[in-house]
């Protein structure tokens, strides 16, 4: 018994004291692009080791919606270009990211895909009442 806890107090003492070391970022990059019957999509990033991280992505459904992000990461925080034609979007520059969009918005968008637009149905039957005749 007594070796069992001498062998389990230096496993324990081996792993406190192992120390974990990091050093300064890699450069990296990778990129990739993807293809079926629902769209495409398109990858890559990259860093030069310096902390600085620069990308895009660009996503292309069948239907003919399309984004497009480019940006990039440092010690400021994290900046992104949004180029789309998504229903819903609006041109706009909220904090470090800026939208360009040309995708119609409110009454135009209703009209473009008013034949698409799901019509609603009666959740229920409306009962239909017949006359009955008296008898006397």
């Amino acid at each position: 018994m007594k070796t069992f806890f001498f062998v389990l107090a230096a496993v324990v003492a081996c792993a406190f004291a192992q120390e974990e070391k990091y050093g300064p970022p890699a450069p990296y990059q990778y990129s990739y692009a993807t293809e079926d019957q629902e769209g495409s999509s398109t990858a890559e990033e990259s860093t030069d080791g310096s902390g600085r991280v620069t990308g895009k992505y660009t996503i292309s459904l069948a239907d003919g919606r399309q984004r497009t992000v480019t940006y990039y990461a440092d010690e400021t925080g994290f900046h992104a270009d949004v180029i789309t034609n998504e229903l819903g979007t609006e041109s706009k520059n909220p904090a470090d990211v800026t939208i360009q969009s040309s995708a119609p918005t409110g009454p135009e968008a209703a009209l473009q895909f008013e034949s698409q637009r799901v019509k609603a149905k009666a959740s229920y039957n409306v009962p239909v009442y017949a006359p009955v005749h008296a008898r006397f």
